[in-house]
């Protein structure tokens, strides 16, 4: 069974919104991985480091969306959160070198227990899932040789048809 943190660039079709240009994805990835280093180094993150890291990249946009603005326009806000911002700050740069993008605290990378059940809390609007399968996976995936942009974009087509 294909799983997405074997394909050898990465995907981030999930977590990051790729209607966003190249420049801006690539950017929002960089800052991602560097705020994880920068709170974590290179030590497995704490709780209170996954609040650090969504704080400082823009948690309190998610919130202020939930708390203030969701109540009054439930359909619309979730709309505009998932059009124009809708990615998580825990996807970056698995190997920055080769360009292996991914889930920066998937235990594939940092091993157990999974982090992503305290993570994905955080990021409320994004409705993240740790049993979320790609429906790329299961369908004819695309072109493993591709690039990470190309395979995070079917993946991200795969979910958002």
């Amino acid at each position: 069974m294909i799983e997405c943190q074997s394909f050898r660039q990465g995907c981030c079709g999930c977590c990051v919104n790729m209607r966003w240009a190249p420049d801006r994805i690539r950017a929002f990835l960089k800052n991602n991985t560097q705020a994880l280093n920068e709170v974590a180094g290179s030590l497995r993150p704490r709780f209170c480091d996954l609040i650090r890291i969504h704080w400082r990249r823009g948690g309190w946009r998610d919130h202020l969306l939930v708390s203030v603005l969701a109540p009054l326009t439930v359909g619309f806000t979730a709309w505009v959160w998932m059009r124009f911002y809708g990615s998580c700050c825990f996807a970056g740069y698995l190997d920055e070198a080769s360009g292996r993008v991914g889930c920066l605290i998937h235990p594939a990378r940092v091993g157990g227990p999974d982090l992503r059940r305290h993570a994905f809390p955080l990021i409320p609007v994004l409705g993240c899932n740790r049993g979320l399968r790609c429906p790329m996976l299961d369908q004819t995936p695309a072109d493993l040789d591709a690039d990470w942009s190309t395979v995070s974009r079917a993946g991200f087509r795969s979910l958002h048809p």
